[in-house]
């Protein structure tokens, strides 16, 4: 059931820098879900979350924060990672060399072995764990809300390209490229997390609640398709792989070299080597990097709301 779609434009926004997925986005991923809750899923996270609040003694890194509670903590998990030990939880790192459709859909769990204490190591397991703790009736309150917590993080994480894939780069952590007329290079994931988005919101003037609404009224019509499509962790991995590879490193020029699917992630030395190996190839990202990219995030944004309310409304019949 789809609520109003205007709900989304009452929700108060505070102005200040855009962060893409790092913080805005992920706080739009929130709001369309909200847009397309049912009222008994709406009104069960919102009961959930005001009664399990976040520690206001969290150092919270996106300062400027909606009022909503499900948009609020969209970045919970990015400001408890280094206290919850979950770092590895946030992304998969499948080989840009292995090609989407190449190999069958289940050895992208190859690339997520389980942590050293058994806990999930990857974004798929800790999206199954997470799961499973929501849907639990004999888990604690507070359990719950943080599964949702991680939940409506972690669908937004699984649609950025670079969470989906690895270079020897650490998902493009390791790649810095000149991005438009800065002077000092910018990490090709941060470019995709905020950078882009970032500019976006500012040469047209917008604001992150007025973006999202453009967003669900732009891809309404898919709503029902990715909304109420079988949760499928796997299959929407190897979706956003495909996108790292034809986009977020297809497109750049010269191209970047693919290292061996074996190569494994760069440690901090690895990353510094990576960093002058792609520094010498003098890439530099424009308008029409910018365009093809433009075509990618809304889409993957919006995909991330719609699911991300097809599995609440689900959740919580």
């Amino acid at each position: 059931m789809r609520i109003a779609v205007i709900l989304l434009a009452t929700i108060p926004f505070c102005s200040g820098s855009a962060f893409g997925w790092g913080c805005e986005g992920h706080q739009m991923i929130a709001l369309i879900a909200r847009a397309h809750l049912t009222p008994a899923a709406s009104a069960a996270v919102d009961r959930l979350l005001r009664e399990n609040p976040i520690d206001p003694a969290l150092n919270r890194f996106c300062k400027e924060r909606p009022n909503d509670p499900m948009a609020d903590s969209a970045t919970w998990a990015d400001d408890a990672r280094n206290i919850e030990k979950t770092a590895e939880w946030h992304y998969i790192d499948i080989p840009l060399a292995v090609h989407t459709g190449s190999v069958p859909e289940g050895d992208a769990m190859k690339w997520c072995p389980p942590l050293a204490d058994g806990r999930p190591g990857c974004i798929v397991t800790a999206i199954d764990l997470m799961l499973a703790t929501l849907s639990h009736p004999k888990q604690t309150g507070a359990a719950r809300a943080k599964a949702l917590r991680y939940l409506i993080h972690f669908l937004g994480d699984m649609t950025q390209p670079l969470h989906d894939v690895d270079n020897h780069d650490r998902g493009g952590n390791c790649t810095s490229v000149r991005f438009f007329a800065d002077q000092k290079p910018q990490n090709l994931h941060s470019i995709w997390d905020y950078e882009l988005i970032e500019r976006e919101l500012v040469s047209g003037h917008s604001t992150p609640s007025k973006y999202a609404v453009e967003l669900d009224e732009k891809f309404s019509t898919r709503c029902p398709e990715w909304g109420e499509s079988k949760t499928d962790l796997i299959a929407w991995v190897w979706e956003s792989h495909k996108l790292a590879e034809d986009f977020a490193y297809g497109k750049l020029e010269p191209k970047i070299p693919v290292e061996p699917a074996t190569a494994g992630a760069a440690d901090q030395e690895g990353c510094a080597a990576e960093r002058g190996k792609v520094a010498r190839l003098h890439i530099s990202i424009g308008d029409a990097y910018a365009a093809d990219a433009r075509s990618v995030y809304r889409e993957q944004m919006t995909r991330a709301g719609y699911r991300l309310a097809g599995l609440l409304n689900s959740t919580f019949q």
